[in-house]
């Protein structure tokens, strides 16, 4: 980062944001964890009746509130009517609009509570009876399609949003923040950073009366959606910084090369690297790819204390595995100086691998140099978060010509700790130079430097491999569990968990 770079991030950093966005995110994200376990809210009969509650129960009672307050505690929000609301937010120009032409006005969220950040639900749920006779104030998957529906004073049919689109683009969304990493507080200080960063240069586009299509990645986007669900602070900081409310467009998702979606990632990658001299691509903050098929049509709700009911922690303590640490790291050599003068730039390469034993990668790798911003050329890769990573560069001597039988020539080789780069104040990324051990020929030079970017994601427990085998013939000694938790209704659950810990199924299993 030279000094009209840091010149560039320091002004970025200076851009004022209404709210902090990093405790938002975290409650952003545990309201998202808590919709995703009731996935009939994603689609189906009961998503067009939560819909219509919220258009025709909650928006009118946001209204009265926001207008004069009808409740002594901050107004409790249905967690179905609450998604809806969500994702109606998340097109901030629609839902202004839509607001100002129902009700004269935003209906924003002060006084308002989420329904899980709630302690208690009563008097919210006195005042929506009063008001909704015979709807009820909680929705859940045994709740009737359509009996009982409030049908609401008319303002529901002004709202024209689809937002039945608008849910779906919001249930891929969940699975892509659904990681460790985006629950890290030092991870979440980067994302807030980089999103101003990100809206420095849209306005800087828009000094310069260029209309260009920029494109987050998944931390920004977080940090992005979060400032847009308080709608009120959202539009005060944007109009301070764009003069206009910044629309969020999520409606192309053609990622195939050339496409919108593809050009205008490469654009925002080189437009960011080349302003602020930072990496743009970063682990655990991209695409993970499709959302992945539910495993059940048929939701179920677990509360923590059923453990002790179905006996999950009583089997665990008859089978013990060993865990194992994982990282997900994105390794980069971004440039090279001090090269003799008879050695070519494209003749290098980098070589890395592992000083330490490791489960998940055992050989090395190869890493090409990129001097050129705009496309990502690196690594990803797992591996466990101790020992060493050894960088070495290498010639490759079949670019002189060479017989592809004789060996790359090292030039001299670094080491990285793995340690340094996850510890509990690490950032979990760094870009700096290294300079390079040499020996042999190219001892007395003057050090060749390599400048190498990293990013790491949160350490965390490695997924377990079991496999059930079929004994035959079948014996009680063959079995694993010991005989004296054995009894003729000897059963265990199995929970599957997402990455970020969320419950996804319990199994129950009998023997």
């Amino acid at each position: 980062m030279d000094a009209e770079q840091e010149s560039r991030w320091a002004a970025a950093q200076g851009i004022g944001i209404g709210e902090d966005l990093v405790p938002a995110a975290l409650r952003h994200l545990e309201f998202l964890a808590a919709v995703d376990r009731r996935r009939w809210l994603y689609e189906g009969p009961l998503l067009h009746r939560a819909i219509h509650r919220y258009k025709a129960c909650w928006l009118p009672l946001l209204a009265k509130h926001t207008e004069a307050i009808v409740a002594d505690e901050p107004l409790v929000v249905p967690l179905d009517c609450e998604w809806i609301w969500h994702c109606h937010r998340l097109n901030p120009t629609q839902y202004i609009k839509d607001c100002k032409r129902l009700y004269g006005r935003i209906l924003g969220t002060n006084n308002v509570k989420s329904s899980i950040q709630a302690k208690s639900k009563d008097q919210a749920e006195k005042v929506w009876t009063e008001l909704y006779s015979g709807e009820p104030f909680e929705l859940e998957y045994t709740s009737p399609s359509d009996d009982f529906v409030y049908v609401g004073d008319g303002t529901a049919g002004g709202i024209s949003y689809d937002l039945i689109s608008a849910v779906r683009r919001q249930s891929s969304f969940v699975y892509q923040v659904g990681t460790p990493n985006m629950h890290d507080h030092r991870f979440l200080e980067e994302a807030l950073a980089r999103y101003k960063g990100f809206l420095y240069l849209i306005k800087l586009n828009q000094e310069k009366g260029m209309n260009l299509f920029r494109v987050p990645t998944y931390d920004v986007d977080l940090m992005w959606h979060t400032h847009q669900l308080n709608s009120v602070t959202y539009y005060s900081d944007m109009l301070n910084l764009l003069g206009r409310v910044l629309e969020h467009d999520d409606t192309d998702d053609d990622r195939a090369e050339g496409k919108k979606l593809d050009t205008g990632f490469s654009g925002t990658t080189e437009q960011f690297e080349n302003n602020f001299g930072l990496r743009y691509w970063k682990i655990g903050a991209m695409y993970r790819g499709s959302l992945p098929s539910p495993v059940t049509s048929v939701p179920q709700i677990f509360n923590s204390e059923d453990d002790s009911v179905f006996g999950v922690n009583k089997a665990e303590k008859h089978l013990t595995i060993l865990e194992t640490t994982v990282v997900e790291l994105y390794l980069q050599i971004v440039d090279i100086k001090n090269l003799p003068s008879a050695i070519p730039e494209k003749s290098v390469y980098v070589w890395f691998t592992k000083t330490q034993p490791d489960v998940f990668i055992s050989d090395g790798g190869r890493l090409d140099i990129s001097t050129k911003t705009g496309k990502s050329i690196g690594a990803g890769f797992q591996c466990e978060p101790t020992g060493e990573l050894i960088l070495t560069a290498m010639v490759d001597q079949a670019y002189f010509g060479a017989s592809s039988s004789k060996k790359s020539e090292p030039l001299g080789k670094v080491s990285i700790s793995l340690q340094e780069l996850t510890q509990p104040d690490s950032k979990l990324s760094f870009e700096r130079w290294f300079e390079l051990k040499s020996r042999g020929a190219y001892a007395g030079s003057p050090p060749v430097s390599l400048r190498v970017a990293a990013s790491c994601t949160v350490p965390r427990q490695a997924p377990q491999v079991l496999s059930m085998v079929n004994v035959k013939p079948f014996s009680l000694k063959a079995c694993l569990l010991p005989h004296s938790i054995k009894d003729q209704n000897m059963s265990s659950w199995t929970r599957f968990v997402y990455d970020c810990g969320t419950e996804l199924i319990r199994l129950q299993i009998r023997y």
